[in-house]
């Protein structure tokens, strides 16, 4: 499945918002403030959601105005007496390793798929570049020119168009 393609009740890799400001469910179509909750009810957690419908790990859940109420109402709690217990019963080197251990965990092999993808169309789509040297014909690598004419100039500070390319022998033919 492509991103944009349909899914289900919503578009793979977008989360869509409903008309009361909710996100709308991919499996069933339900308007809610918070998936993360909700999705539950089809047997999955909010990560095999995300997974399943294409959706980033750290996509939210969550509605937009339902998060920025979520986001003040934890701005108003900083400097509170619950905060300070808080801090102080926090331990800052566990929470540490466990975000390192985020970063160094696989990309999921979906969003490796995607990316392969991605590129691969994208490659197809550039036109395929010969080297700039009058009658030379052979494929780009780097400055406009071929591997050739590049070893040339590096060598005597010129790509000595007047002196022939000679055919290739063995290996791949080139074009």
């Amino acid at each position: 499945m492509e991103y944009g393609d349909p899914d289900g009740h919503g578009i793979y890799g977008q989360l869509t918002k409903g008309e009361d400001g909710g996100l709308v469910c991919h499996e069933c179509g339900r308007e809610r403030q918070f998936l993360g909750r909700h999705v539950r009810e089809h047997g999955m957690s909010a990560d095999q959601y995300r997974e399943r419908h294409g959706l980033g790990r750290s996509t939210p859940l969550v509605a937009p105005d339902l998060q920025r109420t979520f986001s003040e109402k934890a701005t108003e709690r900083v400097d509170s007496p619950g905060w300070k217990r808080f801090e102080a019963a926090r331990d800052a080197g566990s929470a540490r390793e466990e975000s390192l251990k985020a970063l160094r965990e696989p990309l999921r092999a979906q969003a490796l798929e995607a990316r392969r993808k991605t590129a691969l169309a994208a490659s197809r789509s550039r036109p395929e570049r010969v080297c700039e040297v009058p009658g030379c014909g052979r494929k780009h690598v780097t400055h406009g020119w071929c591997r050739t004419h590049l070893e040339r100039w590096k060598r005597h500070g010129d790509v000595q168009a007047d002196i022939p390319v000679r055919p290739r022998r063995g290996g791949p033919k080139s074009t």
